[in-house]
């Protein structure tokens, strides 16, 4: 998946820089999908999207059809914390939250569709 947004990427013509975020966000959002969207021993789907609005500018949606989830929501980790302190969790939304210049959540049909972009610029 991230080879493919990765194909995105050049498209909308983003450095280099953008494009390890790119990798950085997309892992991380299919890592939580796998570990917490679909009960045990389940089957589920995941479908990962992109366009390109304009030159410099990349729009990826990330969606599934598992427990309803809002990502939006989730609490910001404490960084203030040394890591032997933290609880295990959150850092990848932050992430995510961080790096994305725009993000939306949206529960569609049953499918949790979580949509960002990023630009060349941010």
């Amino acid at each position: 998946m991230t080879e493919f947004v990765r194909e995105g990427a050049i498209e909308a013509n983003l450095p280099e820089e953008r494009m390890g975020e790119l990798e950085v966000m997309v892992d991380e959002l299919i890592l939580n999908i796998c570990n917490h969207a679909y009960p045990e021993d389940s089957i589920g789907y995941v479908t990962v999207t992109y366009s390109v609005p304009s030159p410099g500018e990349l729009s990826v949606e990330v969606a599934d059809q598992g427990v309803e989830f809002n990502p939006l929501e989730a609490k910001a980790p404490d960084l203030t914390l040394s890591i032997e302190s933290r609880p295990i969790g959150g850092l990848g939304l932050h992430l995510v939250k961080t790096f994305a210049k725009s993000l939306a959540y949206r529960r569609e049909e049953g499918w949790n569709r979580l949509t960002f972009g990023l630009s060349a610029g941010s």
